[in-house]
This record gives C-alpha cells, structure tokens and sequence, in this order.
C-alpha cells in the first residue's frame, strides 16, 4: 500500500512555483503598506483623530516599489529603452520617495 500511496502522490504533487522577484518587491510594498495602515488604525483609536496631511508618506511605498521593479525588470531583459530611461525613473521614483518622507515626518510630529 505503501507503493501505491507514493505513485498516487507523486501523480498529484503540483510542481513548487517559486516567486519572481518583482512579485516579491510588491508583497513587500504590501507588508509596508499593512504596517503603515495598523500605525495609523492604531493611533486613531488611541486619540481619537486620525492623522491629517501623510498622502506623501502613503505614497512612497509604492514609488520606492515602482523604483525597483523597473531596476528589476531592465535586468532581467525585459525593460524597454536601455540603461538612461532605468535610471532616470528609478532614480526619479527614490527621490520622491524621500521626498515625500522628508516633507511628510515634521506634519506627523506637529501632530503628535
């Protein structure tokens, strides 16, 4: 029975599909995201106010995954346009990223 429990088995076993890199930038993001939004549910129920003017912190996740993916896809072969349009969006994604960071922290912490 043993025999037949492993043909049966190895008939119906699912090859392993592993992520993609560029998959796995984007849970990522998603893991980000699900960390900011349990901050923000948690200091809204602690005070009683959510907190106003953090869009430009909502949307640098996305710009810091939107950066990656490009880098990510031109290495892989599948970016379009050579080396100059990979740098000048990824590198144009980082800095609004940060951007958005910097100018968002002093609206937090006059909030706070």
């Amino acid at each position: 029975m043993d025999e037949k429990e492993q043909e049966l088995r190895s008939q119906n076993a699912q090859p392993i599909k592993y992520a993609t890199p560029v998959q796995r930038t984007w849970a990522w993001v998603g893991v980000a995201y699900m960390v900011i939004l349990v901050l923000l549910s948690t200091y809204a129920l602690a005070h009683g106010a959510y907190l106003r003017g953090i869009g430009g912190i909502m949307v640098s996740p996305a710009l810091c995954g939107l950066g990656t993916t490009v880098i990510l896809r031109h290495r892989q072969g599948m970016g379009r346009g050579g080396v100059f349009p990979c740098i000048l969006i990824s590198g144009a994604c980082f800095f609004l990223s940060a951007w958005n960071v910097v100018r968002g922290i002093p609206v937090i912490l006059s909030q706070l």
